[in-house]
């Protein structure tokens, strides 16, 4: 796919995104803030998204400001020279009873059928058959709550499956305790709960997945966790180095 240009927004528009000496390199090497791109994840989760449980079950979900400010304007606002992401990798770490899994699933849901990939191929791991049924579940239930996805995706609970007819487009739950994992051409791959890995295994065999992909994404989010033997552990800079 070939990417047209776009013009870039005025500095004085985003001067508030550049936060750290990696930021103003990067702005020297190119890079700009896309404010627009940003929100339209937001405005995704807003209007699509339903929260499917607990004293907020059936509301829209509205990102609260941590989940807006320190995830998903940085990830989607920043923008290469070229208006491709400027992140392809990120690691979110989040304390328990925060949303985790929601957020996984309505990004899941996001890149399946708002990112602009055809033929996307939208992957969330998890360290077993359980977690992965967490997530999908989740991403499943939101999908019922939304007559408008409802209207255009096909679940397919029997495989942990959601399908996006008119791109071609599939998001599946990946299990580590599942069998092979790998010749997938992921377009976003939403690593749950790196902790609990127990090894590299399955973050070797999917991390190279999306090599054909104009700008894939590789999300690990996870609540704490000290098995040093892990994928997950102090050590995480080393850890998930390439």
């Amino acid at each position: 796919m070939i990417r047209a240009a776009r013009p870039t927004p005025p500095r004085k528009t985003w001067a508030k995104w550049i936060r750290t000496e990696a930021d103003r390199h990067a702005v020297a090497e190119g890079c700009y803030f896309d404010i627009a791109a940003a929100e339209r994840v937001r405005t995704f989760f807003a209007k699509f998204l339903r929260h499917s449980s607990g004293k907020w079950a059936g509301k829209p979900f509205e990102l609260l400001e941590w989940q807006w400010a320190d995830l998903i304007a940085p990830l989607y606002g920043w923008r290469q020279a070229d208006g491709t992401r400027r992140y392809r990798r990120a690691f979110v770490e989040i304390p328990k009873k925060n949303g985790k899994s929601t957020i996984c699933s309505g990004l899941s849901l996001y890149h399946l059928v708002a990112d602009g990939e055809q033929g996307a191929e939208v992957y969330c791991a998890a360290a077993d058959r359980q977690q992965a049924a967490i997530v999908y579940n989740e991403a499943a239930a939101m999908v019922e709550a939304s007559p408008a996805l409802l209207h255009r995706l096909e679940l397919v609970k029997s495989q942990k499956r959601i399908v996006y007819f008119q791109t071609g487009s599939l998001f599946r739950a990946l299990a580590a305790d599942a069998g092979r994992n790998e010749g997938l051409k992921t377009s976003a791959l939403i690593f749950d709960e790196l902790h609990a890995q127990k090894n590299r295994a399955l973050w070797d065999s999917l991390r190279w997945g999306g090599a054909a992909r104009e700008q894939p994404l590789m999300l690990a989010i996870t609540t704490a966790g000290w098995d040093r033997n892990s994928v997950y552990n102090p050590e995480i800079g080393e850890k998930l180095s390439v």
